[in-house]
C-alpha cells in the first residue's frame, strides 16, 4: 500500500468544464467513491453490491461494461487509462477517509 493521496484537482482540471462533461464526471467521481468506501464487518449487502460494481465497471477490460466505462470516460472529457491508474491509486491509498471527503467536494 502507498500513503500517496491522488492528485485530485489534476483529474478535475483535465476536463473541459460544460454541463455534459460535467454530468459524466459526476458518474466516475461516483463510482469511485463506491469503490473506495472502506470496508465494516456491519456494512449493508447494497453497500457491498455498490462497491462490487463500482470495482467490475472501472477495472473491466473487455465486454459491452468496459466499452461504457471507456465511453463515459471520453464523454468526460478523460482518458479511460488515467482514470483507472487514478483508481488504483485511490483503492490501495491508506488515506481512504481524506480520498473520500475530496471525491465528496466534487460532488
Amino acid at each position: 500500500m502507498t500513503n500517496e493521496v491522488p492528485d485530485f484537482g489534476t483529474l478535475y482540471d483535465l476536463t473541459e468544464k460544460d454541463s455534459d462533461k460535467t454530468l459524466h464526471l459526476a458518474i466516475i467521481l461516483q463510482a469511485l467513491l463506491d469503490l473506495s468506501k472502506p470496508k465494516e464487518p456491519t456494512e449493508s449487502l447494497e453497500t457491498v453490491l455498490h462497491r462490487d460494481q463500482a470495482s467490475a465497471w472501472v477495472f473491466c477490460s473487455i465486454g459491452v461494461t468496459c466499452e461504457n466505462f471507456e465511453t463515459t470516460c471520453e464523454l468526460a472529457g478523460l482518458e479511460p487509462k488515467v482514470v483507472r491508474s487514478f483508481a488504483l491509486k485511490t483503492v490501495t491509498s491508506e488515506n481512504a477517509n481524506e480520498i473520500r471527503r475530496k471525491l465528496n467536494s466534487f460532488l
